[in-house]
């Protein structure tokens, strides 16, 4: 299962994948960073998936969470993960 996740390199998307990271420290994530994306393949994958805002994750072709995930989505998460 492919496992993106989509910033704008902000305290908040970079906090969002310490949590991430902290949590799932065996995840293999895609990370696609605002500037990295200099040919617009990243807007247009974004838009592909329906994100429209960031930090985004994107589990299997579908967001799964946006935002600054709380303990509850972080449960969640796991859940999908284990599938």
């Amino acid at each position: 299962m492919k496992v993106e996740f989509f910033s704008a390199e902000c305290r908040l998307c970079e906090r969002t994948l310490d949590i991430l990271r902290d949590n799932f420290p065996h995840l293999e994530v895609d990370v696609h960073r605002a500037s990295e994306c200099t040919d617009g393949s990243c807007c247009a994958l974004a838009e592909q998936y329906g994100v429209r805002a960031v930090p985004s994750l994107v589990i299997g072709g579908e967001v799964a969470l946006v935002g600054l995930p709380s303990p509850v989505e972080i449960k969640a998460l796991a859940r999908v993960l284990q599938q």
